[in-house]
């Protein structure tokens, strides 16, 4: 087990919440060719729905904390093959309506009776899925959870529940991330492109 569960009065607590306002831009790497804003009903997200009884769609705040989630997850990584960047894509996601997420990070997780290891632990993914329903059932509703990346703790991103849907759109997107703009982000991370995949 990963962390806690969440606790038998989770309902009574007050969390930490975060609101995006309507015009906010939220970035997401997504796979090429297939629609960006897609909320994921498989139990193969760490803040996915255990019984697959809605999606989760992950955004990030910017494209910092979207690098890290998509490009970071083999841990010690320190080239990209070309053709793992070319089946990727970027998509701005624009908020359309308020939206309001619970914060899973910072002061929010003692808060709530979590701890880091809920979204920073390994697979399986139990426990933070146990959290996703939990936080997702809420009588308040929440649009979704906010969290700090795994493999920068410093980046803030968002797993949006399905009720969100209308909400969000598709502002704009890059099929070539094979870019300056992303090598740059790559080099912070000490990654490079690997040898012979040009």
């Amino acid at each position: 087990m990963s962390g806690p569960l969440p606790p038998s009065d989770l309902a009574s607590r007050q969390p930490e919440l975060l609101t995006f306002e309507a015009g906010t831009i939220l970035e997401r790497f997504y796979n090429r060719g297939r629609d960006p804003i897609y909320f994921d009903p498989s139990r193969s997200g760490r803040l996915n729905a255990p019984d697959g009884a809605y999606g989760v769609l992950y955004v990030s705040h910017d494209l910092r904390g979207a690098f890290a989630e998509t490009f970071l997850r083999t841990p010690g990584r320190r080239l990209l093959p070309l053709d793992l960047v070319r089946k990727k894509a970027r998509a701005r996601i624009g908020v359309t309506h308020a939206l309001t997420l619970i914060k899973l990070a910072g002061f929010g997780l003692a808060k709530l009776g979590a701890t880091a290891e809920v979204t920073h632990g390994g697979l399986p993914y139990d426990v933070p899925q146990r959290w996703s329903k939990a936080l997702h059932d809420l009588g308040s509703q929440p649009d979704g959870v906010a969290y700090n990346a795994r493999h920068d703790d410093e980046a803030l991103c968002y797993a949006l529940f399905d009720r969100a849907s209308a909400s969000v759109v598709e502002e704009s997107r890059e099929e070539d991330i094979d870019q300056d703009w992303f090598w740059e982000l790559a080099e912070r991370y000490g990654v490079g492109l690997a040898p012979f995949s040009r």
